[in-house]
This record gives structure tokens, sequence and C-alpha cells, in this order.
């Protein structure tokens, strides 16, 4: 009889201790999306406060695409998601995995547009600057116009994924 009830006590005590380790879990992961969210919606705001609408929408773009790379990146992570791999599949139904994980593969693209347009601007500038350093007659160089070529699309891009992720909110809400 001792040994049946000392096996339940085990079993339960183990039960609460799953159940204590996916509520943690789920609090933990809840709240990095709500922190990363926010550092989203705040950077957005910075970067969207003084818009100017009076000129060509290429040519807004192209400025916006330049202000962003003028601000600083949120440091968004994914610590807690990545720490607690082990306990997904335990935590979470399918569909939630999937929706946290789309969510931090959108902010991942975010990260990479803005690295691109970091890079294409540095490139303009050195392949810009290296000739006029030269000596050679700049009017007569074509200048590197990549930035300007790519940026608005990537704007398009950065503008479109960070506003579906803000309109959709914490992918555990819903």
């Amino acid at each position: 009889m001792g040994l049946g009830s000392s096996e339940i006590s085990n079993w339960r005590r183990d039960r609460r201790t799953k159940k204590r380790k996916i509520n943690s879990t789920r609090t933990l992961i809840f709240l990095e999306n709500e922190r990363n969210l926010e550092l989203l919606k705040d950077f957005w705001y910075k970067l969207n406060k003084d818009e100017e609408y009076e000129i060509e929408e290429d040519e807004l773009k192209i400025n916006m695409a330049h202000r962003l790379i003028k601000t600083p990146m949120p440091s968004w992570n994914e610590i807690m998601w990545r720490n607690q791999a082990s306990l997904l599949a335990i935590t979470f139904k399918d569909t939630e995995i999937i929706a946290i994980s789309s969510f931090n593969n959108c902010l991942e693209v975010l990260r990479s547009i803005y690295t691109k347009l970091i890079d294409l601007d540095t490139k303009d500038r050195e392949y810009n600057s290296t000739y006029g350093s030269s000596g050679v007659e700049l009017a007569s160089l074509p200048k590197s116009t990549r930035f300007h070529e790519e940026a608005p699309g990537l704007w398009d891009e950065f503008e479109k994924i960070t506003i579906k992720l803000i309109e959709n909110g914490n992918p555990l809400n819903k």
C-alpha cells in the first residue's frame, strides 16, 4: 500500500512540475514577443513621425530608406524561444508554434532588409568617393545608383512586413 501511494505522490509532483514548466515557458515567450513588438512599434513611430508627403512616391521611399538606415535597429531577441526548444511541443499547439516562428522570421527579414540597405548605401558611397579621391573628373563617370534603384522595393517590403506584424500583434494573443 505504501509503495502505491508513493508512486501516486511522485506522479502528482511530476505533473505539477511539468505544468509549472509549461506555464512558465508560455509566459516567458509571451513576454519576449510583447517586448519585440513594443520595440518594433517604437521603431516604426520614430521612422514615420516626421514623414513628408509633398514629394514623389519613389523619392519618398528612398528618403524613408535613408531614414531607416540612420535609425539604430532595435535589438529584438528570441532567446527564450531558442532556449525553451525542448518544451515547445508540450507547451504550444502546432498553430501557435507556427505563428511564433513566423513572427520571429518576419523580424529576421526586417533585419536582413535593413542590412541590405546599409550595404547598398555603403557600396554606393565607396564607389562614388573612390573615383572622386583619385582625381578623375566626377562628371565623366557614372555615379553608382544601386541604392536609389533598390531602396523603393526594399522599403515597400519593410513597410508591408512591419505593418502586418503590428496589426497582427502578439502571436500568442490569438
